[in-house]
């Protein structure tokens, strides 16, 4: 069985990209033309290309969509100048754009992954703010793990443990959510799908309902004195696109 442990981490929110220049190898019109010829799968294929190129020193994610959003991918990035710190936005739209195109300012992004590096390891660590919280009821979440579920303001919190990693679940009462689903596929997910694995610390905190943005869900973990975080508007997806990064898939 493949199991790992991850921490919650806690970051400041990004500032999307502004500016963006487009690619200035072929025209506009050419740019369309070329981006429109490609299936979904083949355009998603050279997105993930683009930004493998663009940062070669990290394994990025591969699967970012899922079935309910619109089929084309693409990404717009802070740049490649500073590659110990830089973030990227993923994008789901009816019509193909190239990574970086300018018209993606516009555009609301569905997921990001960010690296932030620290001078410290310890400070790494700091940053992730892993949350440890194994008090409550017990919850057979299966695969012999158990949760443990409390309320407090409003909210029911679910909390268990893999490895290294804290897994968090926090459900809206007034909203009448379930906790409980959503970490059952969690777990079950993880007994399929690496994730990366934290030199100390990971974090994932999730909302069981699909949140209005793409901040809505996060997963962060340190290797070293770096940080990474993924968000992702739904919340099943942003373990899945997280776990792409250890685990690639064509999806």
């Amino acid at each position: 069985m493949k199991r790992l442990i991850k921490s919650v981490v806690i970051v400041t929110a990004l500032t999307l990209p502004h500016i963006i220049m487009p690619n200035t190898e072929y025209g506009i019109t050419e740019q369309i033309v070329m981006a429109e010829s490609e299936t979904p799968k083949e355009h998603t294929q050279s997105v993930v290309s683009t930004l493998a190129e663009m940062y070669p020193e990290d394994t990025l994610p591969t699967y970012v969509l899922t079935t309910d959003l619109p089929e084309y991918i693409t990404a717009a990035t802070t740049g490649v100048d500073d590659q110990d710190n830089f973030n990227i936005f993923y994008y789901a739209e009816d019509t193909p754009f190239e990574v970086n195109d300018p018209a993606v300012n516009r555009l609301t992004p569905i997921a990001s992954l960010t690296k932030t590096t620290y001078q410290t390891e310890e400070a790494a660590i700091e940053a992730v703010n892993q949350v440890l919280d194994l008090q409550g009821d017990e919850v057979d979440l299966g695969y012999d793990i158990t949760g443990y579920l409390q309320g407090a303001a409003g909210s029911t919190y679910l909390n268990w443990q893999e490895g290294n990693w804290s897994l968090l679940i926090q459900a809206n009462n007034m909203n009448e959510e379930d906790p409980v689903p959503l970490a059952e596929s969690v777990v079950k997910y993880l007994e399929e799908v690496y994730l990366p694995e934290p030199s100390s610390v990971g974090q994932v905190r999730l909302s069981p309902a699909e949140g209005e943005t793409y901040e809505d869900n996060t997963v962060v973990w340190q290797e070293d004195n770096v940080v990474y975080q993924v968000k992702h508007i739904d919340p099943m997806q942003a373990v899945v696109m997280t776990g792409s990064i250890s685990e690639p898939t064509e999806k």
